[in-house]
Formats: C-alpha cells, sequence, structure tokens
C-alpha cells in the first residue's frame, strides 16, 4: 500500500522521489497500491514510475473521482466513501509506505497507526521523510512518547530516500513475503 499526496505539484523534488520509489518498487517485482491518482501528484508519479519498469500497479479511488484517475493501472476499483476506500487499500497488503501528502495522507498514515496499536494489523509502516517533509510529524511523536500518550515506541519507520524505503520494507518482512510484500490477497 503507498499512500501519498493528489495534488497536483508541477516538478520537485517530492514528485522526483515518488517516481524513484515506484521504479524502484517494481525492479524489485514488488505490486504497488496505490490511490489511482494520476499525472504530476505523488500518486501518480509513483505509479507511473512503477509503470516506466514493467511493475503492477493498482488503483483503490473514490467513486467521485472515477473520471480523473489514472488510466494505465493493471486495475482500478472505485468506492463510495473514504472509510471503504481505505479498507480496500489496506486488505492483503503486507506493508506501507507514506509519501508526503496532506490531509488525506495523514489520516490515512493515522488510521494505519491505530489499528496498528490496537493488533488489528501486523504490517511495517514505512514514512518516506523526502526533504524532510515530515520533520514536524517525527517532533510530535516524540513528544507525544515523552508526554506518555504514546506507548511501546514509534509504531512506523523512517526512511530519508526511496532507495532506504525499499531497502528498510524488505528487511522488516524478512520471514515473510519479502519480494512482494505490497501484493494484493484480491
Amino acid at each position: 500500500m503507498l499512500a501519498g499526496g493528489s495534488a497536483s505539484l508541477g516538478d520537485g523534488v517530492y514528485l522526483r522521489a515518488a517516481r524513484d520509489f515506484g521504479r524502484r518498487l517494481a525492479r524489485e517485482g514488488w505490486i504497488l497500491r496505490t490511490g489511482g491518482g494520476k499525472g504530476d501528484c505523488i500518486m501518480g508519479a509513483a505509479a507511473d514510475g512503477a509503470l516506466e519498469e514493467g511493475g503492477t500497479v493498482q488503483g483503490v479511488i473514490l467513486q467521485k473521482f472515477w473520471k480523473i484517475r489514472h488510466r494505465g493501472l493493471h486495475s482500478m476499483r472505485a468506492y463510495g466513501t473514504f472509510a471503504l476506500r481505505k479498507a480496500a487499500l489496506i486488505r492483503g497488503a503486507v506493508g506501507a509506505v507514506i509519501l508526503p501528502g496532506g490531509y488525506g495522507t495523514l489520516d490515512e498514515l493515522g488510521d494505519l497507526l491505530t489499528l496498528h496499536q490496537t493488533g488489528l494489523i501486523q504490517m511495517p509502516i514505512v514514512v518516506l521523510d523526502t526533504a524532510g517533509y515530515y520533520a514536524g510529524l517525527l517532533a510530535w511523536d516524540r513528544r507525544a512518547q515523552k508526554a506518555g500518550f504514546l506507548y511501546g515506541g514509534r509504531l512506523f519507520h523512517v526512511a530519508r530516500t526511496p532507495r532506504h524505503a525499499i531497502r528498510l520494507l524488505g528487511s522488516l518482512l524478512q520471514g515473510g513475503n519479502p519480494r512482494n510484500p505490497l501484493r494484493s490477497d484480491d
């Protein structure tokens, strides 16, 4: 599962990192499941990168945005609510990578962390901190742990580059399915 921004960004460090992540994921033979965005957004750049390398990309989109979906993906499913869409993104995934994004990305990360903390999912969660994008989140996490609001340590891992994210995810999945951690069961 990949979460990342859907806002149009033009060219920049975040898009280049997302495209590089998609390429590297495909080279490893892993399936990318993303939100179905296209064009110059994080989801679209990651999908395009994976497709350029011959990778398989699955889209899970909100029905409201069906007309602006990425049309080059191997599969695309639409859901009527955000809750159903997020559940479909998570279902069958054994790993999640969070790229830069806005409120929707933060919402998806929050759901993953809550599900992980309550024991409902066990998948590793990797946050790709491109150009220090998540510095504020990391500071908040440290403060919340110190204040006692969070317990048991950080529930996610941090990577600084796409290469690091892929290697980290693979190492976290040793003994599981390291060759295809984002593969769908459905």
